[in-house]
């Protein structure tokens, strides 16, 4: 009998209505002391329950200990009080549940019947205007849990500072927030969820809370926090003044529920983050694309930027600044102004640049200090120009300004206007275009690059067309040269097709040389006559005025190929012309520097060449000369062949490159002591090619002793000037090269025939018999050096180089 009263009691809420009234209700039912045998009357007839023990200390106990209860109700408590308190509480409506949170239905997917439905729908909460529904029936949630008479949404604004009344999905102003003002905007400012007994009596509050129509008692308010640490609003759950208390046990419910609810919605934001991050790994790899295959201007990468970070963060407008560091200004040439394509796009127009200085204004601001600057109420913000929205006619409420970094320095500043749905700009915003912000610095690095890249090679037309018209032959000269290009009878030397002529005394007749010399070869069609005399000239001014590498000798090394393949069958038409030609320009523009040269002194040509410089370099102004309209002398040939001279000519100009020669040389005499070499098998014939390159390339040392002394003398003057400029940068010549050792030079010269030119003659004689009087020339200029070494080497060496006095 006890056990079902106490159970029927606890079921009416009896229990509940005896821990919660105040201590008149406790007298009036006679209670004297709460535990058996121990008398508590004062104890329990003091208004204050002492705070060591709560309410609800006591009601678990009771719970947990129903036979005290029984003991307690058949001591203490009257029957007629008992019937009453039964009687009342049937008669009145379900406890503390006002009709307004009761009646308010729950959203269709609770009906689901699978929880895991439910919790999918929950999870895909993406939009912002879903999140305040969801805040909505978040409160009711709780609303009924710990059956509050009334609920209330509040929603932060203007950085936490106002506070709006949700209702039926509008905002409506409703306060700042604050201490000693209202239950909710005390806890916006604590950020701690508050339980209040009465709010009556409750001097913190004395705004109380919002209008709700009748008389507020108790209160239990939570800040709805994510772990972003936006505050999304604030949830008001009531008790009317006459009902009961809130207890902590209340409280917990409600952390509960709102806890599981607000980590749905973190997770819903998460999801938003995910689907913003595809989106934003499909716009890196589209700019990408573009940066690196199309090649796109910085025109076009910052309107997808500007796209993109408005619908990001879900903006109405967005302006994007680039920094001049150089002028230290900001500028822009792309506006928004709302409107939109057929497909909803919003459309940047290109407008007339402006520029302002990074001390003005909120984008010079951020330019400055790198900061993110997100104001809340532009009109409260001294920085803000209200004149632009005068003249506009544009409402500007919320602006979010943050800095593009990139290498440690701002080059971009984006600018949002007014936050879609929503109030202001959040954290959660700043975050994700933080993020995005570092692929926003790397897509305008890379189009810059372009940009610089595009501006060079336009720079680089200018220079070549001003190039091509001081190193192209006039007009009028070749005019001049065509009227006569080949030279008379009395006019062609006799060792004119044969290795010992030297050119010096013949410079006014090289042209004509050249011109005469590949018409006896190929015959007087085989070239446009007018083409050829424009490219004969053109090489020679393209050589420069130095001692040694010069029109003369590049005329000497075409002079040595066209010996060595004249009426010769072992090449072809096609290899003969490669071989000619390649040795007519394979030494344009030199400067009198050699490969290392370059390398020591990290010159430009050794940054462009990474090998070869020189030889890669005399390549290049070849093939320009090639190319340009009026010397292109190839022009008769098809696609393919004219690919094939040049990958020819590309291979014979590099193997002039002498540290190329010895792996080349030893190569090659090793198939000829093991009786394998065929020059007819392609590989070893590539290797005879640049074999006789070299040879032609080192002619004067196999020409007549006064040609060799005078041509030494040339070299030395060269090689002299070069180991002056070594030592103004601090650095020690060669021997060959130093100007102090000029008493050694027929030593060198000796050695340099010993240890190159004659293994290099022998071995071309092995392959290309017609070479000999090279071999033979080299062998006799060798003894005339041996000879000046048993006289008096600086005498004699002062007779062919003359020391600089420095």
């Amino acid at each position: 009998m006890l056990k079902w009263a106490y159970h029927e009691a606890e079921e009416l809420g009896i229990i509940e209505d005896i821990m919660s009234c105040n201590n008149h209700t406790l007298c009036r039912i006679g209670v004297y002391t709460p535990l058996p045998g121990q008398d508590s009357k004062d104890r329990w007839r003091n208004r204050h329950i002492p705070p060591d023990i709560t309410e609800l200390d006591v009601k678990n106990f009771l719970i947990k200990n129903p036979d005290v209860f029984e003991e307690y109700v058949i001591e203490s408590v009257p029957i007629d009080v008992l019937q009453n308190l039964i009687q009342a509480k049937q008669d009145k409506p379900e406890k503390g549940i006002h009709l307004e949170c009761a009646t308010i239905p729950l959203q269709p997917r609770y009906f689901l019947d699978s929880v895991k439905d439910i919790s999918s729908q929950l999870i895909d909460i993406v939009e912002d205007h879903a999140i305040y529904a969801e805040l909505s029936e978040m409160v009711l949630i709780v609303a009924r849990a710990v059956h509050a008479s009334h609920t209330t949404v509040y929603i932060p604004t203007h950085q936490n500072h106002e506070l709006c009344i949700l209702r039926n999905g509008k905002l409506t102003p409703y306060g700042p927030s604050g201490l000693k003002t209202t239950v909710a905007a005390h806890a916006v400012i604590e950020r701690k969820s508050l339980l209040v007994d009465d709010i009556q009596f409750d001097h913190r509050f004395p705004k109380g809370i919002g209008p709700v129509g009748y008389s507020v008692g108790s209160v239990i308010c939570i800040p709805v926090i994510l772990p972003s640490d936006d505050i999304i609003g604030v949830l008001e759950v009531t008790r009317e003044q006459s009902k009961f208390s809130f207890a902590k046990g209340d409280l917990q419910t409600a952390h509960a529920l709102v806890s599981w609810m607000t980590a749905c919605l973190h997770e819903s934001d998460m999801k938003r983050n995910l689907n913003t991050q595809s989106k934003l790994n499909d716009f890196l790899l589209e700019t990408s694309r573009e940066i690196f295959d199309e090649m796109n201007c910085v025109d076009t990468v910052v309107q997808k930027i500007m796209t993109f970070t408005k619908q990001l963060v879900n903006a109405d407008r967005i302006s994007m600044f680039l920094v001049d560091e150089e002028k230290q200004e900001l500028f822009a040439d792309h506006f928004d102004e709302g409107e939109k394509d057929e497909n909803g796009q919003s459309i940047f127009n290109k407008k007339s640049q402006i520029r302002f200085h990074k001390d003005l204004g909120i984008a010079g601001y951020v330019a400055r200090t790198g900061k993110v600057v997100n104001i809340y109420d532009a009109y409260e913000d001294d920085r803000f120009n209200q004149a632009v929205d005068k003249m506009t006619g544009y409402k500007t409420r919320s602006i979010l300004c943050m800095p593009i970094i990139g290498k440690q320095k701002v080059v971009g500043v984006v600018q949002l206007i007014n936050r879609l749905e929503a109030e202001c700009f959040t954290n959660a915003d700043e975050n994700a275009f933080k993020l995005f912000a570092v692929y926003c610095a790397l897509a305008l690095h890379f189009s810059n690059l372009f940009n610089m890249v595009k501006q060079q090679q336009t720079q680089h037309k200018v220079a070549m067309e001003v190039l091509q018209y001081h190193t192209r032959t006039p007009q009028d000269e070749v005019d001049h040269f065509q009227e006569k290009p080949i030279p008379n009878d009395d006019e062609v030397p006799e060792l004119l097709k044969f290795y010992d002529f030297c050119c010096y005394a013949y410079d006014e007749y090289l042209p004509k040389y050249v011109v005469y010399l590949l018409h006896d070869m190929f015959g007087t069609d085989s070239f446009d006559l007018e083409k050829l005399c424009r490219f004969t000239l053109t090489v020679r001014k393209n050589y420069r005025p130095v001692t040694y590498h010069n029109w003369q000798h590049g005329f000497h090394v075409f002079h040595s190929l066209w010996c060595m393949v004249n009426d010769d069958e072992t090449f072809s038409r096609f290899d003969k012309m490669a071989f000619t030609i390649s040795g007519l320009c394979h030494d344009i523009d030199h400067r009198g520097y050699n490969n290392a040269f370059f390398q020591k002194l990290h010159l430009p040509l050794a940054n462009l060449y990474s090998t070869s410089v020189m030889e890669q370099h005399h390549y290049r102004q070849t093939v320009t000369i090639l190319q340009t309209e009026g010397t292109d002398i190839f022009s008769f040939m098809t696609a393919g062949d004219y690919k094939e001279m040049l990958e020819q000519i590309r291979h014979n100009i590099l193997a002039t490159d002498l540290a190329l020669y010895f792996a080349n040389q030893k190569t090659l005499s090793g198939y000829i002591k093991d009786g394998t070499f065929d020059i007819e098998i392609p590989h070893m014939r590539t290797h005879a090619k640049a074999l006789m390159m070299t040879g032609a390339d080192l002619c004067a040392c196999a020409k007549p002793w006064a040609t060799q002394q005078e041509t030494t003398k040339n070299l030395y003057d060269e090689f002299y000037f070069q180991g002056d400029e070594e030592k103004r940068h601090g650095l020690t010549p060669i021997p060959m090269m130093d100007r102090n050792r000029f008493d050694e030079l027929p030593k060198q010269q000796i050695g340099f025939i010993d240890f190159i030119c004659r293994p290099l003659y022998q071995t071309l004689t092995d392959i290309l018999p017609r070479t000999m009087p090279l071999l033979a020339g080299v062998d006799e200029n060798r003894s005339h050096w041996a000879d000046l070494v048993e006289q008096e080497a600086t005498s004699v060496s002062k007779m062919i180089v003359s020391p600089k006095n420095d």
